[in-house]
């Protein structure tokens, strides 16, 4: 197994032959994204897209947590410009990780909130430990789900269904989440690892070109990314009027 080593250890790289593992890495915030984080994800996406080597990628969080999102501490800094610029590359982050090449699968170590969620979900192939949930609580913030979240949720579940969660915030549990076929599997956490390698192994022995041709095809009904295009608008929009401290206050991180 080789490591891809970087200054920023916030997103781990390992390749093992036509197999890679992607690792968000600030287990202290829940590997919610600072834009440090954000920075290194979109170069890892480009290493992954230039590499021919690479088949199918697994995506999992250190520590106990999947991903948080958006670091609110941070976005709570940023004035309505600094805001339209880091929501769009994070629309753009999701919708390029959505079409890379290679086949995804997301390891569902822990919760996913909001946007973490989404990007999990942007994954082809969904595996969970039972620690996991996913939430939306971004309008409890007085905000938008952004990272091109709608597009996601409602090629996934149907505007209605993801409308409820995003208004009320509903928890979906691990079980949940596996009834309505979001995850193939639910494990314990400590079998995690081995089920998201064994579905990896199952993807390797089949056809790269398949694979990617299926990929393909998807897309044509997939998510419509156009629809999300005004989210970089309404995140800055939402920053610039919400209440002072809002943020801060409420964050379940």
């Amino acid at each position: 197994m080789t490591a891809a080593h970087h200054a920023d250890e916030s997103v781990l790289l390992h390749r093992d032959g036509r197999l890679a593992r992607v690792t968000l890495n600030r287990p202290a915030r829940r590997n919610s994204f600072d834009l440090a984080m954000l920075a290194r994800f979109e170069d890892v996406l480009h290493d992954l897209s230039r590499d021919e080597g690479t088949e199918v990628v697994v995506l999992t969080g250190a520590g106990t947590a999947f991903c948080a999102g958006t670091d609110l501490h941070e976005l709570a800094t940023l004035d309505a410009r600094a805001t339209m610029s880091v929501q769009r590359r994070t629309a753009e982050l999701v919708e390029r990780w959505y079409r890379l090449e290679q086949t995804t699968v997301a390891a569902f170590n822990g919760p996913a909130i909001g946007s973490g969620a989404v990007l999990g979900l942007a994954s082809d192939l969904r595996v969970a430990a039972d620690t996991c949930f996913a939430t939306f609580p971004e309008v409890g913030f007085g905000i938008p789900l952004t990272w091109s979240g709608m597009a996601i949720l409602a090629d996934l579940v149907g505007a209605d269904l993801a409308k409820r969660w995003l208004l009320l915030g509903d928890r979906i549990p691990a079980d949940e989440l596996r009834d309505l076929r979001l995850v193939i599997e639910v494990v314990p956490p400590e079998r995690l690892a081995d089920a998201a390698t064994g579905i990896a192994e199952r993807l390797l022995a089949t056809s790269a070109v398949g694979r990617s041709m299926t990929k393909r095809a998807a897309r044509l009904a997939g998510p419509r990314f156009e629809a999300a295009a005004n989210d970089s608008y309404l995140g800055a929009l939402s920053v610039a009027l919400r209440p002072a401290g809002d943020y801060l206050a409420r964050d379940p991180r």
